[in-house]
């Protein structure tokens, strides 16, 4: 239930407070007032309307709060996901004359798309004039599933889909004549003879590079390697020689443990350098300057460029493609065994399908009646007798919501051919049926605030008195807010809210206001009666609408 609205430089509002109560909510005031602005404002902060020209001339931000209280286990549990659940809900959002915008749930910031999640939950609106969702053929199917209680159907539908998606693409990668098939398949035994005689091995193409480098830098290597041996291990004067020769002099002196010390090193470092020397030669003597090795390491390494260009860009791609290879090869060389198993398997899919869109269709069937008996109840209370409600089927390809499509067909007289809702009813027909069909539907849904916006346009008399009847009625079970100019609605008011325009310092200001005492409330419904200029007899009326609506007996 819509608590309170809080608005700040919003049109022609520039500083307003608005409490709401349960029940009927009547908003007064003549027209251009500022009535619609209160709703306008309502659907600005729960981002149903975003529209920078309504920002106050002169100011630097707009800004409106609304709460809710109590509210919906729905809304409890999308505030939940948000860590935003509180007792009450309160709605932030200012417009900055830059365009951008802020919005706060319960003090935390809030995305517009979570912001729109929750407003779902809290309000439905008829507005005069409007081209109302329940009037639109595509939005019937919706409004007809509120009524039924599909359970997972819809969701293994649709994994049905998708299963049966994936089948026939396996059927088609199958497809084709037999011709077609030979040539995939010499294609396919081309390309792993192709790729196996090649013998790749993981890790090959980085060995080839670093051995065709090193054979490269034979002529380098071979130079100076035999350097540093000659330096280490030739001649007389060569590094190991020298030690050698200390080692054993310092030998004789072991009896002073510095020297001992100093030959025990200087041991070591000969041992050492003996085993450097050795493993240079070795790889000295390792790396052959064979002209032919070299040619063949470069005609292996184009070859695995070759295949890595043509398969994938590595040698570990180019393997796991073989493999595929492979796979579909063997898929063809048994195609009719599995095309079969395929066919077989993809019937079973349909048939699961056809039984859930045939199980969703009956339970609509079973709604559609149920609708169609309380929709020409209600429209009987507003005084269409005659009135003939159906919802016609009409089966398309199935979806996630099965094979029906609807259409709700209406006639307002006896003997009358249905046609569809949308372009049978007249101005007044469709205000009443709208009427209708929200109360039947809201009857099926959480609990929500409802805003009708002078849909009585166009009604009077006895339809008038059947119209407020059914507004009052509606307002026992879920909070109506309502702009009227329709009299007898007004009369059945439980809380009113008077809008009016003043002008302040060569500034216009629309203000809202409670009406508490009744004398006030009989007086704005006999301005309704008769515009400015109120006569007794105005009044009388007025208030005996007034004594009659406080008895609910309209």
């Amino acid at each position: 239930m819509l608590k309170s609205l809080s608005i700040k430089n919003f049109a022609l509002f520039e500083n307003q407070e608005i409490e709401f109560n349960k029940g009927l909510n009547i908003i007064l005031g003549e027209t251009g007032a500022g009535k619609s602005l209160i709703f306008d404002a309502l659907f600005f902060v729960l981002s149903f309307k975003t529209d920078r020209s309504l920002l106050r001339t002169g100011a630097e931000q707009m800004r409106v709060d609304a709460e809710f209280y109590p509210i919906s286990k729905n809304v409890h549990q999308v505030l939940a996901e948000m860590d935003a659940d509180d007792e009450n809900l309160i709605i932030s959002r200012i417009m900055y004359v830059d365009g951008r915008t802020s919005i706060k749930v319960n003090g935390a910031l809030c995305p517009q798309s979570m912001l729109k999640k929750i407003s779902g939950q809290l309000i439905d609106s008829l507005m005069q004039n409007e081209n109302v969702d329940l009037l639109k053929n595509k939005n019937h199917l919706l409004y007809l599933d509120r009524f039924c209680n599909f359970g997972d159907l819809k969701n293994q539908l649709g994994m049905l889909i998708s299963e049966k998606k994936e089948i026939e693409k396996k059927i088609e990668e199958l497809g084709g004549d037999e011709a077609e098939r030979e040539r995939k398949k010499d294609l396919l035994n081309y390309q792993i003879e192709e790729i196996e005689k090649a013998n790749l091995k993981i890790g090959e193409d980085d060995e080839l590079d670093s051995r065709i480098k090193l054979l490269s830098s034979y002529e380098n290597i071979y130079e100076n390697l035999n350097e540093v041996i000659a330096l280490l291990d030739a001649g007389s004067s060569n590094a190991l020689h020298s030690i050698n020769i200390s080692e054993k002099i310092m030998s004789k002196m072991t009896d002073i443990p510095q020297v001992s010390n100093f030959a025990d090193r200087l041991n070591s470092i000969q041992i050492d350098l003996d085993d450097i020397v050795s493993d240079i030669k070795g790889f000295v003597n390792s790396v052959n300057c064979d002209s032919n090795e070299l040619e063949r390491l470069d005609e292996r390494k184009d070859k695995i460029k070759f295949l890595k260009r043509k398969y994938g860009g590595t040698i570990e791609i180019v393997l796991s493609n073989l493999n595929e290879y492979k796979i579909e090869l063997n898929d063809l060389d048994n195609s009719e065994n599995i095309l079969a198993d395929y066919k077989e398997k993809l019937q079973m899919v349909l048939n699961d399908i056809n039984k859930i869109c045939l199980e969703i269709h009956k339970q609509r069937l079973e709604a559609a009646k149920k609708i169609k008996h309380a929709l020409e109840e209600e429209l009987t209370d507003l005084g269409m007798k005659n009135a003939n409600f159906e919802i016609a089927f009409k089966e398309k390809d199935y979806s996630q919501d099965g094979y029906d499509d609807v259409c709700f067909m209406f006639s307002a007289n006896k003997g009358q051919e249905l046609k569809e809702l949308s372009k049978t009813a007249s101005g007044g027909e469709s205000s009443r049926i709208l009427l209708a069909m929200k109360n039947i539907f809201a009857n099926n849904s959480d609990e929500k605030t409802l805003l009708f916006d002078e849909i009585d346009s166009g009604i009077s008399g006895e339809v008038g008195n059947k119209m407020a009847m059914k507004l009052s009625s509606i307002a026992t079970r879920d909070q109506v807010i309502a702009i009227t100019h329709l009299p007898q609605v007004a009369a059945t008011g439980d809380y009113f809210i008077k809008v009016e325009k003043i002008i302040k310092n060569e500034n216009t200001y629309s203000c809202a206001s409670i009406i508490k005492n009744d004398e006030s409330v009989i007086e704005e419904i006999a301005h309704i009666i008769g515009g400015h200029n109120i006569t007794d007899a105005m009044l009388k009326n007025s208030k005996e609408l007034f004594e009659r609506g406080r008895r609910k007996l309209v």
